[in-house]
């Protein structure tokens, strides 16, 4: 697992969703992975993980901000942040960013620069948006429950680099 977040809310969250994944990961196992019920077991997961992933980084961002701000600011986060749709790609999470805090933004693309796992935690974000699209849109994704577990650890620290910079 990750870092202790700032963020305890999001950090349980996470955390929470990573206990149901492997979960999942143990049915498909049991069931074995021929059985026509694991295609939809792993459909969902990739659903809740890339959910999760969404929610965690607008709740960093709505939570910071909904603390400090009057009643209309508040109601604002909530109908255009937190109910908005945004998939959890790096593109959209820069640019959330940047909406609230330029400095936000440039620290958390610095540090991401920096992260020896950079690659892999993008091409994860990208890998999870891709195959919830894909479902979405009445398509079969080929991803593995494998795939979507170490896709979700890695989203989940670039969750943990927003956690570092939202402060």
């Amino acid at each position: 697992m990750g870092l202790v977040m700032n963020n305890a809310d999001v950090d349980m969250l996470l955390s929470q969703c990573r206990l149901e994944l492997d979960h999942v990961q143990s049915c498909i196992t049991t069931l074995g992975i021929t059985s026509p019920v694991a295609p939809y077991l792993t459909k969902y997961a990739v659903i809740k993980a890339c959910g999760i992933i969404e929610v965690s980084f607008k709740s960093l961002i709505a939570d910071f901000c909904s603390k400090r701000s009057k009643k209309q600011i508040k109601r604002f986060i909530n109908k255009r942040i937190i109910r908005g749709s945004a998939n959890p790609s790096h593109e959209n999470i820069v640019k959330f960013l940047d909406q609230f805090d330029e400095d936000w933004k440039k620290a958390f693309q610095a540090n991401l620069k920096v992260d020896p796992e950079k690659s892999h935690m993008l091409s994860s974000l990208d890998s999870l948006v891709a195959a919830r699209n894909e479902f979405a849109h009445g398509g079969n994704p080929t991803i593995s429950m494998s795939d979507v577990i170490r896709h979700f650890d890695y989203a989940r620290k670039v969750v943990e680099h927003i956690d570092g910079v939202v402060v």
